[in-house]
Formats: C-alpha cells, sequence, structure tokens
C-alpha cells in the first residue's frame, strides 16, 4: 500500500511539474504580439470543435494522440539509428 501512495504522489508531482512548466511558458507570451490571423484561426478552430459530438471529438483525440505517439516513436528509432552508426566510426 505504502508503495502505490508513493507512486500516487510521484504521477501527482509530475503532473504539477508538467502544468508549472506550462504555465511559465504562456506566462511570457503577450496576447498583443500575436498576428491577427493567428488570432481569427484559433477562434474559428474553437468554434468548430463546439460544434463536434462528444463521440467526434473523443475520436479526433484519439487520433492525435495515436499520431503523435508514431511520431515520437518515429524520431526516437532515428535517433537510435544515428546514435548507433555514430559508435561505428
Amino acid at each position: 500500500m505504502e508503495n502505490n501512495a508513493n507512486n500516487q504522489n510521484q504521477s501527482q508531482d509530475n503532473v504539477n511539474n508538467i502544468l508549472g512548466t506550462a504555465a511559465s511558458y504562456f506566462k511570457n507570451i503577450n496576447l498583443n504580439q500575436v498576428p491577427d490571423q493567428l488570432k481569427q484561426f484559433g477562434t474559428t478552430a474553437a468554434n468548430k470543435v463546439k460544434g463536434l459530438s462528444t463521440t467526434q471529438k473523443v475520436v479526433g483525440g484519439a487520433l492525435l494522440l495515436l499520431g503523435a505517439g508514431y511520431l515520437s516513436r518515429r524520431s526516437r528509432m532515428s535517433f537510435r539509428n544515428v546514435a548507433h552508426m555514430s559508435r561505428e566510426y
């Protein structure tokens, strides 16, 4: 049980670290410097997402997650190949 509590505390610490990092990135953004076209695109995209059904949102999120995982795995494999090749020389 104690190990499970430690894992939960560690997971919560990881989430807090990620949120803190994200907050620090967004804190430095001045919305007055964002181009108007980008603001308009963000508003349009948000309105389109609001119009989707819950099922469409879940499926879309799952597809985004799978795509990000695929790209992450692919880039990791490329990095390993490059690292392995550099050791041979």
